[in-house]
């Protein structure tokens, strides 16, 4: 990280900058996404664009590949809503894992390094993520990582789940102390 990009070691997985070679395959996974995983399909210059940035965290903003054995198997956002533009230590997080790699612990694997990174070198003090309600293996993984459902939102037309952490000590015990990055 000599660098100054953010890189966070998980059980089994590494979050990293996505490499440019990747954000092609980034944007072609995005197109072929499944309508429960996403709010609406960005701008393809504006999300390319954005995924340049990656690794570097920018107005509580930040893009990281999900890499297990050095392939980028999915990506991990933290983003500000604009509902959440006044609340300086609310963090908002979004995960995508391609679907070859689902269902194997990856997905925990990285929401839970992302989470203690968040909360021990962002400054975050609560963080939350949004789900849609046929999400059933999104809502476990936050289930069994100690978030709560803490209500329902409304955001482009639809409803969302809306789960929440508050604080690194709701983390399993394992869990609570972050192993790398800048903020």
């Amino acid at each position: 990280m000599s660098d100054g990009l953010v890189t966070i070691s998980g059980e089994r997985v590494t979050l990293r900058p996505l490499r440019p070679d990747e954000i092609d395959e980034q944007w072609h996974e995005m197109t072929r996404a499944d309508p429960i995983e996403i709010v609406v399909l960005p701008e393809e210059a504006a999300f390319k664009a954005r995924l340049a940035r990656s690794g570097r965290m920018e107005h509580r903003a930040i893009d990281l590949a999900i890499d297990v054995d050095g392939t980028a198997v999915g990506r991990i956002q933290t983003f500000l809503p604009p509902d959440r533009v006044d609340h300086p230590d609310v963090y908002n997080m979004g995960i995508g894992l391609k679907a070859a790699y689902r269902g194997r612990g990856y997905a925990a694997d990285a929401l839970q390094a992302f989470t203690r990174w968040l909360f021990d070198v962002a400054g975050a003090r609560r963080i939350e993520g949004r789900t849609d309600p046929d999400n059933t293996p999104m809502q476990k993984v936050f289930d069994r990582l100690g978030w709560r459902l803490d209500g329902k939102l409304d955001d482009s037309g639809r409803t969302w789940l809306l789960y929440a952490i508050g604080s690194p000590l709701e983390l399993p015990p394992d869990s609570r102390t972050a192993s790398s990055g800048p903020a």
